[in-house]
């Protein structure tokens, strides 16, 4: 189990940012999704057996839990949803679709956030075509760039990178010299050992130790300083953020981040200082656009959504289904 994280700033905390990130990329390492032929299923351990378990069954049974707690609300029958997908789920929709069927709920309509984010913003200014959306919360880091059509309004998405993971769990894997074949309960230890760490700078120590006795020494093995510092933590995660835009304007053909004219801020890079100090000084004189609540934004259109043209088809959000990834 993680360390419960006990910073009075969360979740507006840039130590703590990445560390839902980390959860979601722990739990796929754990439990990968595996295919056999063109069926993609888990094996979750189930009464301490191995069992293998449809991907599809899998969402099946997420999206009968969020159908009950709608039913429960709202008091009528739901037939219809809205599945706002987070970018970092590089899952076949089809699969999606056919796990909804299965019972008996017709998706009407997957929601690209990044351009969710961008229509919430429009019209632009006259000299705005080329947008990043920076995402950053939840189980993910992705950068965006989108294309706005003078024209007709249309928005489309060029290029988005995702980067998966905590940097601090990341490098204290490499630094260790972990493998991915290890067993499980040693990726969990040293993902809580990673939170411990951060709760201790969050406190006001200078340093975190870093307590590596539960590995067995090996030959071979790089032993880890044993001290993390703030600095240290910081330029980790600001070297994520930078990645992340950077390989999403190569993967756009753009060679210079002079490319894009306006950012967005979605996720909870919002309340963030250092994210948006970050992004001014990447790209200087550019408008930043941050004014919206981002606990509420893209909840609140999807609805009216809904609402208008889906018969107020139920909207779920993918963001946390991760919470009920098996773990072995």
């Amino acid at each position: 189990m993680a360390a419960p994280n006990l910073c009075p700033q969360w979740p507006n905390c840039f130590i703590h940012s990445f560390s839902d990130a980390g959860r979601f990329d722990l739990n796929l390492m754990l439990c990968p999704v595996w295919s056999d032929g063109n069926i993609p299923f888990l094996v979750a351990l189930q009464e301490g057996r191995p069992t293998t378990l449809s991907l599809s069954l899998f969402f099946a049974n997420f999206l009968a839990m969020e159908r009950t707690k709608e039913e429960r609300i709202t008091g009528r029958a739901v037939t219809d949803a809205i599945i706002d997908l987070p970018t970092c789920y590089n899952v076949n929709r089809s699969v999606i679709v056919s796990a909804a069927a299965s019972i008996g709920i017709r998706i009407r309509e997957f929601l690209e956030r990044p351009i969710f984010a961008a229509l919430a913003y429009a019209p632009f200014q006259q000299n705005v075509r080329k947008v990043l959306v920076f995402e950053f919360g939840g189980g993910t880091l992705c950068s965006s760039l989108l294309d706005v059509q003078r024209s007709d309004g249309i928005i489309t998405i060029l290029a988005s990178e995702p980067i998966n993971g905590c940097p601090l769990f990341k490098f204290l894997r490499r630094e260790l010299g972990i493998q991915s074949q290890e067993h499980g309960s040693i990726f969990r230890r040293l993902y809580a050992e990673s939170e411990r760490v951060k709760n201790a700078l969050c406190s006001g120590q200078p340093i975190g130790k870093v307590d590596v006795r539960f590995l067995q020494r090996r030959p071979g093995v790089k032993m880890l300083p044993p001290v993390v510092n703030l600095d240290m933590l910081t330029n980790l995660n600001l070297h994520s953020i930078r990645r992340s835009i950077d390989q999403c304007l190569l993967q756009a053909g753009e060679s210079s981040f002079d490319a894009v004219d306006e950012v967005i801020l979605v996720g909870v890079s919002v309340g963030i200082p250092i994210v948006r100090r970050t992004l001014e000084s990447l790209f200087p004189g550019r408008r930043l656009r941050d004014e919206l609540d981002p606990g509420t934004f893209v909840r609140a259109r999807a609805l009216l959504l809904a609402a208008s043209l889906y018969n107020n088809a139920m909207v779920v959000s993918m963001d946390h289904i991760d919470r009920m990834w098996p773990e072995l």
